[in-house]
C-alpha cells in the first residue's frame, strides 16, 4: 500500500484549493511501504509456499494484513518475510 503525501495532493487539480492554482511544487514525494511475502502451509507434511505478498510499514501491520487478506483456508502455519531480506543464491 503506497500513499501520496499531502504534497501531491496539492498538485492535482481536483483537490487544488483556489489560492494554488496552476502552480507547482516541489516537495513531491511519495511513500512507499515495505513488502512482506506471505508464506503458508495447510498441512504439517507440507512445506511453506509463497501464497501472496502484502505492503506494511511494519511486522505487526504485515501480519494482520496477511491474516484477513488470506483467510480463505485453515492454515496452520503462516509468516511473513520482509522481501528485502531475500538473498539471490543463484541468479538467471
Amino acid at each position: 500500500m503506497s500513499y501520496v503525501s499531502e504534497y501531491d495532493a496539492l498538485d492535482d487539480p481536483a483537490t487544488q484549493p483556489d489560492a494554488l492554482k496552476g502552480k507547482q511544487h516541489k516537495h513531491r514525494q511519495v511513500m512507499s511501504d515495505r513488502v512482506w511475502l506471505v508464506l503458508a502451509r495447510r498441512e504439517y507434511e507440507k512445506p511453506l509456499q509463497q501464497i501472496g505478498t502484502v505492503e506494511a510499514d511494519d511486522p505487526e501491520l504485515a501480519t494482520v494484513y496477511a491474516r484477513s487478506i488470506y483467510d480463505e483456508f485453515a492454515w496452520i502455519e503462516m509468516v511473513v518475510v520482509p522481501r528485502d531480506a531475500m538473498v539471490t543464491v543463484i541468479e538467471s
